[in-house]
């Protein structure tokens, strides 16, 4: 399991029967099963943990007082996949101090957050479940309580370089490009990231991205701009696309959302 290439563990596996198996990805462990005519699956998110990358073995038995799902088949599938996907709702992430962008500057933040993984048998292909890699707690961004969305909310840096990344088997990096169009310094303190509509790709060496944003700050808040590049950061050459994006707005549609976004920074001169 996972021998030809750790480092792409979207790939599918094969598992015999009445083998099992744990996988952990960052702090999420999954248990899986395969026996005649059934697949066995069950996960659980562990509270802390510092566990960044992949582990996989295979278990002699099922884990004992491990309660499970039991997926029934006259002919059970031979095959899972571990398929990564962006959130359901845009993450939002805060900066450990403010960050100031003079006016006419812009700057390319790289920010990382948490993936769902859907847990999918093959052949035909079937997605069991879909969960959570890491616990996120809810939160609303927006100049106020009328106004504006539910969101994750995740505690992370914003890289400047993408060299300063570390490696986190369970998270997208998001190149985020940020121009002050405007007459005035802009302040960020924090960012919502659109994840639900950006796409997710897997590069050679396992690490995950999505597409890029781009955001557009002038002094009239009615003219800020949100864009969504499909162009790859220099260096992710051999991308493949893993997952499509969960939503699609129109034009117009993004740009109402964000444009709350700068008006509230307009306001108290932080984002």
């Amino acid at each position: 399991m996972f021998s030809e290439n750790k480092a792409l563990w979207w790939q599918p596996q094969t598992l015999l029967n009445e083998q099992s198996c744990k996988i952990q990805l960052g702090p999420l462990l999954i248990f899986l099963q395969r026996k005649t005519g059934e697949w066995r699956l069950a996960t659980e998110l562990l509270p802390q943990t510092e566990h960044q990358e992949l582990e996989a073995e295979l278990l002699p038995q099922w884990p004992q007082h491990r309660l499970a799902s039991r997926f029934v088949f006259e002919n059970e599938p031979l095959q899972f996949c571990l398929k990564p996907v962006l959130a359901d709702r845009p993450v939002v992430v805060k900066t450990h101090q403010p960050v100031y962008i003079p006016p006419g500057e812009q700057v390319t933040f790289y920010i990382s957050s948490p993936v769902s993984i859907r847990i999918e048998l093959q052949q035909p292909e079937l997605m069991l479940q879909e969960v959570q890699s890491q616990r996120l707690s809810d939160t609303w961004f927006g100049p106020n309580t009328q106004i504006g969305e539910l969101c994750y909310a995740d505690k992370t840096q914003a890289r400047h370089s993408k060299e300063e990344l570390p490696r986190r088997v369970h998270k997208a990096v998001t190149p985020v490009t940020v121009k002050n169009n405007a007459s005035q310094m802009m302040s960020i303190e924090k960012l919502s990231l659109p994840v639900p509509y950006l796409s997710l790709y897997g590069l050679a060496d396992g690490s995950l991205w999505t597409d890029q944003v781009l955001l557009d700050h002038q002094d009239d808040a009615e003219l800020s701009r949100l864009q969504i590049s499909k162009k790859m950061p220099a260096g992710s050459d051999g991308a493949e696309r893993l997952a499509k994006p969960r939503l699609y707005m129109e034009k117009h549609g993004l740009f109402r959302a964000f444009s709350d976004l700068f008006a509230h920074a307009a306001s108290r001169g932080s984002l």
